[in-house]
């Protein structure tokens, strides 16, 4: 029975963590900023993950604010160097808040996906003295699984941005093709058109 109790929990644990894992993707447009607050009881792990994939050197400047104003984190975000992962434990219950700035980009337009997800584990389990072996295979599970899932998502929008990349670059390259295409047609033009009015005015002169 309980082991048939432990499986449940597992199922339980696997439901509300991929329920809970869905990702928000948003575009921030040239010197604005966008906020979105999320209410979080006092004690509870928040965990966020988020990513910039699409837009110039693909860097936002990400702050996390608590209920009273105060930020709790703050970092200019590279893509190139940095993961875009963090997690903080809720001081005070309230609405948290999170805001992608891109004021510092003049022209290009950000383009961000990020998740906001919580530790849901009973505080009572939170010592390993209380835990069994069961119950201590079941968190490492749950750790497992969110190490598992980020990895994917991160891998997701790594090719969601080379894709990209690669679309903007066929772009260009069918744009430039058009724009030499278009000089040849209209210097052949050009050269049968003198070469007429050449071989026209040679005949006058004969005449």
């Amino acid at each position: 029975m309980q082991y048939n109790n432990n499986i449940m929990l597992v199922g339980l644990l696997l439901v509300v963590f991929v329920a809970t894992s869905n990702a928000l993707t948003l575009q921030v447009e040239p010197k604005m900023t966008e906020c979105f607050s999320e209410y979080v009881d006092s004690g509870k792990i928040s965990f966020i993950n988020y990513q910039v994939i699409r837009g110039g050197l693909l860097d936002v400047d990400v702050k996390v604010f608590d209920p009273m104003g105060n930020t709790i984190y703050s970092i200019l975000h590279f893509e190139s160097s940095m993961k875009g992962k963090m997690s903080f434990t809720a001081s005070n219950s309230g609405a948290y808040k999170i805001c992608f700035n891109n004021e510092m980009s003049r022209f290009t337009a950000k383009v961000i996906t990020f998740t906001w997800t919580y530790d849901n584990a009973d505080t009572a389990f939170v010592k390993g003295e209380t835990l069994n072996p069961m119950d201590q295979s079941i968190q490492k599970i749950e750790r497992t699984l969110q190490s598992i899932v980020f990895e994917q998502k991160k891998m997701r929008y790594r090719e969601q941005t080379n894709r990209d990349t690669s679309e903007s670059t066929n772009e260009r390259v069918v744009r430039w093709t058009i724009i030499q295409l278009l000089v040849l047609v209209s210097m052949g033009v050009a050269q049968i058109w003198f070469l007429r009015r050449w071989f026209n005015s040679k005949s006058t002169q004969r005449v």
